[in-house]
């Protein structure tokens, strides 16, 4: 097997304490997801997190020391977490209880849980585009890279798996054509507007100057619209974005006005609530005397109130789901490919647990030998004084080398996974050669 990949890119600085879960493998680790393929688009909706409803259930997470990602697309809500017992597992369910809550009923109860193996089996899927909306589309390996890097409770261990998986990602699309063609949810928005109206002759507004906003600006100027206006909370940020597509800027106190004038707006913005009401809406709707308005809202949750309104057009996440799935028989042949490229990236990652699993151990043994080998170096060179000189030097690199080939047969069996080791084993050999005390002194 080639060389397994290190998952830890760079070092990890975080107040989290090294707990005994961390050696306990993939078996650790925890995942719940509400997602629209179990939930449908529209119930989704209601159960999304915003940015920092997302941020703080990791920040109660980490203030129970326990490790976590939360992870927030317009296709899922997921929460992954690395549990030393069932009771880490109640805690987490009564943080995601408390962050997301309907009418007095858990929304969780919907959720789909995977335990062990199967975490890192979903995560490395979710990244390769293989549970997405639209299968193969990049978005989410950025997304789930912003994720991590929001995280920093996320603990060494799950930061190493999260990395596997982004970089399982990569290699599907480097390695496949899943992600050839592949739209992604913006474009694919932006191709449902352009089917019903001339875009050349259309005023386009866009809601939102984040990363997705940013994709919607650039297909609609691809695509030929020439008046573009920007809108977002941010002033500033609204100005960066005009002025990198062509377009012209405004803030959310001028998008009432915005929309009674122009012939479609494309919501991507991440709000807890509806930006524009339902009521609203109807007002604006009544001031355009009937011009119809296309309204294509990817948010997660809705920035504009759904609901009927005449003379408004909506193009929602459920339309763009079904746009896609017409769309998707050319990267259908291509998933079978994807995965033996996941069942692959498994055994690296499979390959580098062992390895962090042991490490604790083979570090804590090369030591205690190495301390026994200098103490008896130092004795024999404390006897010879007086004798026939020899080189202290040979005798050191003698001792090493006697060392290395002692603890080389058992070091590799180990690290290769030719002798399992549990955790049970791992602790009975802890103990055999007393590297917990060692720990201790």
């Amino acid at each position: 097997m080639p060389e397994a990949p290190g998952f830890l890119e760079e070092p990890v600085r975080i107040a989290v304490p090294v707990r005994p879960a961390e050696s306990g493998g993939l078996a650790s680790l925890r995942a719940l997801t509400l997602n629209h393929r179990a939930l449908g688009v529209q119930a989704l909706q209601d159960v999304s997190l915003d940015a920092d409803a997302a941020r703080r259930l990791h920040e109660a997470l980490t203030a129970a020391a326990i490790p976590s990602l939360v992870l927030v697309t317009c296709n899922r809500t997921e929460v992954y977490w690395q549990a030393s017992g069932a009771a880490d597992d109640t805690a987490v369910r009564a943080v995601c209880d408390a962050a997301v809550d309907t009418a007095g009923r858990s929304a969780w109860s919907d959720a789909t849980r995977f335990d062990g193996a199967a975490v890192a089996g979903h995560l490395f899927r979710v990244c390769a585009g293989l549970e997405s909306l639209v299968p193969g589309e990049a978005e989410i390996l950025g997304q789930v890279r912003a994720a991590l890097d929001g995280s920093p409770g996320a603990g060494p261990f799950l930061r190493g798996v999260v990395q596997a998986a982004l970089r399982a990602g990569r290699m599907a699309r480097a390695e496949t054509a899943i992600g050839v063609g592949a739209q992604s949810v913006a474009s694919a928005a932006v191709h449902l507007v352009a089917s019903a109206l001339p875009l050349g002759q259309a005023r386009v507004v866009v809601l939102g100057a984040g990363a997705t906003g940013v994709k919607v600006a650039r297909k609609l100027r691809s695509l030929g619209v020439t008046d573009l206006v920007v809108v977002n909370r941010s002033e500033s940020r609204a100005q960066e974005v005009a002025a990198a597509v062509g377009g012209d800027a405004a803030t959310l106190a001028r998008l009432p006005e915005e929309l009674r004038i122009a012939d479609a707006v494309v919501c991507a913005v991440h709000a807890p609530e509806p930006i524009v009401s339902l009521a609203d809406l109807t007002a604006i709707a009544a001031d355009r005397r009937r011009r119809p308005l296309i309204v294509a809202d990817i948010s997660m949750p809705p920035a504009i109130a759904p609901g009927h309104v005449a003379g408004v057009t909506r193009v929602d996440l459920a339309a763009v789901e079904a746009f896609v799935l017409r769309q998707r028989g050319s990267r259908a042949a291509e998933v079978p490919r994807v995965e033996a490229i996941l069942t692959r990236e498994m055994a690296h990652l499979e390959t580098w647990v062992r390895r962090f699993t042991l490490r604790p151990i083979v570090s804590g043994l090369r030591r205690k030998v190495d301390a026994i080998r200098r103490a008896e170096l130092a004795r024999i060179q404390q006897e010879m004084r007086g004798t026939t000189a020899v080189d202290s030097a040979i005798l050191d690199r003698l001792s090493r080398r006697l060392l290395e080939q002692v603890l080389a047969v058992p070091l590799a069996s180990l690290e290769t996974g030719a002798l399992p080791l549990d955790q049970a084993q791992a602790d009975y050999l802890s103990r055999l050669f007393a590297l917990d005390a060692e720990a201790e002194a």
